[in-house]
């Protein structure tokens, strides 16, 4: 049995101040659209027996019409041509309120859709295989209470675990930062008896965490960081077990080293700037990333008022010239760093420790997770 994975297409998505003038679109926007219908047609050509999508499909959960429209177009072309499409939500998809509903719902219409968004493990038959479930859950412990429900079907010949989250493990975390993400830990991705295969979702890299759990990435670039991943989605065969990840073309991130200016002034920092742009060279349509160092604060803004002129000069193929920094340290300015994880593991930390006498100290710390929760799903759909 054949099944393609991908995820994270974040339709909607639109980082830019570039709008196309044919069409009135952003064209970041457009960038993630055709990566999505890229993927669709690739999809139509190999006709595999399955498709999963293993969250974000959309950037919000509130999606514009023109993301929404893309993505019923694209399900609806794979429902005509007979092939079944299992999709879960992640974290960006989830709606701000349950009462709300969720855009997954108007997904169903099409026959062969399937759609996991209750934040609750479900199981769907498909052909000779059950897929398992696992959206986004908005609590650590809410999701390792449903990936303890998992369980292999034994009257099936396939059985393949669909998730989205973030993946912690001894010396390793493959984890975007983002508040509202929950993570679980990688020995919990090896403990799945009679699961042929793991499609996880929400880690932008292609890669292989755990056994038979991988990541397929993101189709497109968002952030600076992604910029050497190679960008596309798995084909898996249930039956030998292989995986092969298929590249698909992108638009490319460009980071260029790091410039220190903590002995430049600004003559220096242009000189050092425009040098760098000529050793990246061809730059056409790529987003190049420079980023100043330990650079006055002062000479900072000076740069920034010539910005224009130099991308102008030495830049003028670029799709666009992302500028970054980090100020050279004042006396008094030190900060020491803190290192903190998700909102509901600190509170739970917290209250761990807390002066909480006569209170009941374990429903005081669900009763704040569920607030986390909500807060951060109202936040997340702003």
């Amino acid at each position: 049995m054949r099944v393609i994975h991908f995820s994270d297409t974040h339709l909607g998505f639109a980082e830019s101040s570039k709008i196309d003038p044919a069409t009135g679109v952003n064209v970041r926007e457009q960038d993630v659209y055709s990566a999505f219908n890229g993927i669709v047609d690739e999809v139509i050509a190999r006709r595999p027996d399955l498709v999963v999508h293993a969250g974000d499909l959309f950037h919000s959960s509130r999606p514009s019409n023109r993301a929404i429209v893309t993505a019923l177009i694209g399900f609806q072309r794979l429902s005509e041509a007979g092939i079944p499409l299992v999709i879960i939500a992640g974290n960006h998809s989830v709606p701000r309120v349950a009462a709300s509903g969720s855009i997954f719902e108007a997904m169903r219409v099409l026959s062969g859709v399937r759609a996991a968004f209750s934040a609750r493990y479900e199981v769907f038959e498909v052909g000779e295989a059950a897929v398992h479930c696992v959206p986004h859950v908005p609590t650590e412990e809410g999701l390792r209470a449903a990936l303890a429900a998992v369980r292999a079907d034994a009257a099936k010949r396939f059985n393949m675990l669909v998730m989205h989250g973030a993946v912690r493990g001894t010396g390793e975390q493959y984890s975007l930062g983002e508040f509202n993400e929950v993570a679980i830990g990688k020995d919990v991705l090896a403990g799945f008896d009679g699961i042929d295969y793991v499609a996880l979702g929400h880690y932008h890299k292609y890669l292989r965490v755990a056994g038979n759990a991988w990541y397929s990435g993101s189709p497109e670039r968002f952030h600076d960081n992604e910029a050497g991943y190679k960008k596309g989605f798995i084909e898996a065969d249930l039956a030998t077990h292989k995986v092969t990840f298929h590249p698909r073309p992108t638009r490319e991130i460009s980071v260029l080293p790091p410039i220190n200016c903590g002995e430049r002034g600004l003559p220096e920092t242009i000189a050092a700037v425009t040098q760098a742009l000529a050793r990246a060279l061809p730059v056409t349509d790529k987003i190049v990333v420079i980023r100043l160092d330990q650079i006055d604060p002062t000479t900072w803004i000076e740069v920034q008022h010539q910005r224009r002129v130099i991308e102008r000069e030495h830049a003028a193929d670029a799709f666009e010239l992302r500028w970054g920094r980090t100020f050279a340290e004042t006396k008094g300015s030190k900060v020491r760093p803190v290192a903190i994880g998700s909102l509901a593991t600190e509170f739970a930390a917290f209250i761990k420790t807390a002066r909480v006498e006569e209170l009941d100290r374990k429903r005081i710390r669900h009763l704040g997770e569920r607030l986390i929760a909500g807060a951060l799903e109202a936040e997340g759909a702003e």
